[in-house]
């Protein structure tokens, strides 16, 4: 496992919500190289920060808009 595969990982992750390339990023945390590591606990921590964002929005479907037209 290379830093731009675990970087990959973190941007599926953090953009997208790809569970693999969570489980992957789960896998990196382990590794022996600190740099590698950190780098994963980075992307899996942005990634958190990013579904908190997600879910804190408030929540509309297109036909409550229609009807506020």
């Amino acid at each position: 496992m290379n830093g731009n595969y675990v970087f990959l990982c973190g941007v599926m992750w953090c953009r997208f919500g790809q569970l693999d390339a969570g489980k992957e990023l789960l896998r990196a945390t382990g590794s022996r190289d600190p740099e590698l590591r950190a780098l994963a606990w980075a992307m899996l921590a942005k990634g958190i920060r990013r579904l908190n964002e997600l879910e804190s929005r408030p929540k509309t479907c297109s036909r409550a808009i229609l009807a506020a037209e």
